[in-house]
């Protein structure tokens, strides 16, 4: 049977232990438990991984096999949907799934009334389709703030853009793996210096808020001709690829990834159930934020894009915490404290307890640290936790 006084000891000397571990200086109080979570947030609890998951057209199978993924993980993503497919084309979401989409929190963006090449119609149909997409999916309880361009066509044309831009707030296109914050791909020269639309020569710019670059990993697939082992280690490759542009928790580069369809077999824009699980398990494990394009902004002042939600290079400055720490008496040999026991005697139950007295260890000669008394709130956790006072 264990006595009341080893119980007590043992209770000091877990506490002791932890308060050893907390006057290390780099993991001291709330320090040390922010260390705890640094593999998946950045500097001062912003994160440096980023990710915004596209699904185009329409898809059933995005609801029937991507949406219970996403749910597992936690994450939303911005659905483009082609408003004469909805309810009316066989393979597609009918309205009341698009509803329910947009009710659990995921963003439901433009892509046309028909899925047709824009840039071949006349400027009274380009009009019809963006403009009446729009007021389409308004019918609906839905204020779509993006576009996504059918075929990707139409980003380059001048008349398609401006309408464009009447109606939405950004655009989305392919054809590259990163988006920057900033415009400016260091593949593309000269480089911009902004994100405006037009050039001061007034020719569109290739980036802009209107023409944000994204990667469907089907068309390159296809083109590839890529098993599932390529294609995740691709994903891979791709997420990866913004973690020499952000840190710190600024963000200056985003990968956009784009799914048509999930787990059908018939088309050869799909991705297997297990490749995307596998994909989705990764983002998870590794720590990676998944966010939508309604997380997207643009500061008209400077014509950079940012983040509503996170730290980005251009907003205010980061607000750094301050957290408590345990002020330490001197040794001249070690300049490290330590606590020893002094031992008293409880009246009540005649067992000796253990003090905390700021002596010197004479078999280590290193003095071990006494706790200031500012009130340190995982202190007095802990104290409350082993019973002591």
């Amino acid at each position: 049977m264990v006595s009341n006084r080893k119980i007590v000891f043992i209770r000091f000397s877990l506490l002791a232990g932890v308060i050893g571990i907390l006057s290390i200086s780099s993991f001291a109080g709330i320090g040390f438990i922010h260390s705890l979570l640094a593999t998946s947030i950045g500097t001062n609890g912003h994160y440096d991984k980023v990710v915004i998951l596209n699904f185009d057209d329409g898809r059933l199978s995005q609801y029937t096999n991507a949406i219970p993924i996403l749910d597992k993980y936690g994450f939303k993503a911005t659905f483009y949907v082609v408003c004469n497919y909805i309810g009316k084309k066989d393979g597609y979401m009918d309205w009341n799934e698009i509803e329910t989409l947009h009710k659990e929190g995921h963003d439901i963006g433009s892509h046309s009334m028909n899925h047709v090449r824009l840039e071949k119609l006349s400027k009274k149909d380009v009009e019809y389709e963006v403009g009446q997409s729009k007021r389409c999916l308004q019918k609906h309880g839905i204020n779509a703030t993006s576009f996504a361009y059918p075929f990707n066509g139409g980003s380059d044309d001048k008349t398609v853009v401006d309408i464009v831009a009447k109606y939405y707030e950004f655009a989305r296109t392919a054809n590259a793996a990163l988006t920057y914050l900033r415009c400016d791909s260091p593949k593309v020269q000269p480089t911009q210096p902004d994100c405006r639309t037009y050039t001061d020569s007034n020719d569109l710019t290739y980036a802009n808020r209107y023409t944000v670059r994204a990667w469907s990993q089907d068309a390159t697939r296809i083109e590839d001709s890529a098993s599932d082992n390529v294609m995740e280690d691709k994903f891979i490759r791709i997420v990866n690829s913004q973690i020499k542009y952000n840190n710190a928790g600024t963000i200056k580069a985003i990968p956009i990834i784009i799914y048509h369809r999930v787990g059908d077999s018939e088309d050869s824009y799909n991705t297997d159930i297990k490749l995307f699980n596998a994909q989705m398990k990764y983002l998870h494990d590794n720590g990676y934020k998944v966010l939508t394009m309604a997380d997207l902004a643009y500061d008209d002042k400077s014509n950079y894009l940012y983040l509503n939600d996170l730290k980005s290079e251009t907003e205010q400055p980061f607000k750094y915490v301050t957290t408590p720490t345990i002020a330490p008496t001197t040794n001249a040999t070690t300049n490290v404290t330590t606590p020893t026991i002094a031992p008293t005697t409880n009246a009540t139950t005649n067992v000796t307890t253990p003090t905390i007295a700021p002596t010197t260890n004479a078999t280590t000669n290193v003095t071990t640290p006494t706790i200031a008394p500012t009130g340190n709130p995982i202190l007095d956790a802990l104290k409350k936790l082993f019973g002591l006072k």
